[in-house]
């Protein structure tokens, strides 16, 4: 690829990004303290903070900058566009009743988990994840289980740029293992998670597959000592892939 095939970086795009992500996770915070964060000039700051404050991306109080809902609304927007969000809400509603635990509805996008949706069951143990957030794929049972079912070309790309942190010590950690749990997760048909991403938790994941293309995965998250093996073998895996079936064929038929 030559210099003029590579794509362009807009500087103050990244530079929205950059703002709009630390604020994500350290907000609200001053001018000042995005400057000294970014490293970048102090009116250079307060000209992309002025901008966005006043387009509504941003809000501020006691002067302090912190993200405006205006881009909830585009986040809500984008979510409900994508086609098992969509139909997926009874369905992870009904799993999260029959099973008494939490559901979760996630897909993939750039390579991370993102949970589109979710549900309590009466027992249902409230975990880190929320709509939106972006997970490793590795670190999730429904993350591994639409891993295991895209191009192995595809599977190292991800790898590839985003590495395999580990989350607690069970995280797989090496692309050999991540393989091999890949290729077990498709002689099951579904993927366990245990304690890989919070400790003490255990999830089964189940990818939804149309047509050969994976739209995304259903999963149940419980504690260790509830999600057990004879409970999965009891008719929680029966559960989940029952769940996974019927949003297949909700999308099959839209």
């Amino acid at each position: 690829m030559t210099m003029t095939d590579q794509p362009i970086k807009l500087q103050s795009v990244e530079r929205v990004s950059e703002i709009i992500e630390l604020l994500q996770r350290n907000g609200p915070l001053g001018a000042t303290e995005i400057t000294e964060a970014l490293d970048i000039p102090t009116s250079t700051a307060h000209d992309y903070l002025s901008s966005l404050h006043d387009l509504e991306y941003l809000v501020k109080t006691d002067r302090k900058y912190d993200l405006g809902l205006r881009l909830l609304d585009h986040g809500m927007a984008a979510r409900d566009r994508h086609p098992i969000a969509s139909i997926g809400k009874q369905t992870l509603a009904s799993l999260a009743k029959d099973t008494g635990e939490a559901t979760y509805l996630v897909t993939e996008e750039h390579g991370r988990a993102v949970y589109l949706d979710y549900a309590h069951g009466e027992h249902a143990v409230q975990t880190h994840a929320r709509i939106g957030t972006r997970s490793y794929l590795h670190q999730l049972a429904s993350g591994k289980s639409i891993l295991a079912y895209l191009p192995e070309e595809r599977v190292h790309e991800i790898v590839d740029r985003h590495g395999l942190p580990q989350r607690t010590p069970r995280t797989i950690d090496t692309r050999e293992a991540l393989l091999e749990e890949l290729e077990a997760t498709r002689e099951r048909g579904y993927a366990i998670n245990d304690q890989e991403a919070v400790e003490g938790a255990r999830a089964v994941g189940k990818a939804v597959v149309v047509a050969g293309e994976v739209v995304g995965a259903i999963s149940v998250v419980g504690p260790a000592n509830r999600l057990t093996d004879q409970q999965l073998a009891d008719g929680l895996v029966d559960q989940i892939r029952g769940a996974a079936n019927e949003l297949e064929l909700k999308l099959s038929q839209s």
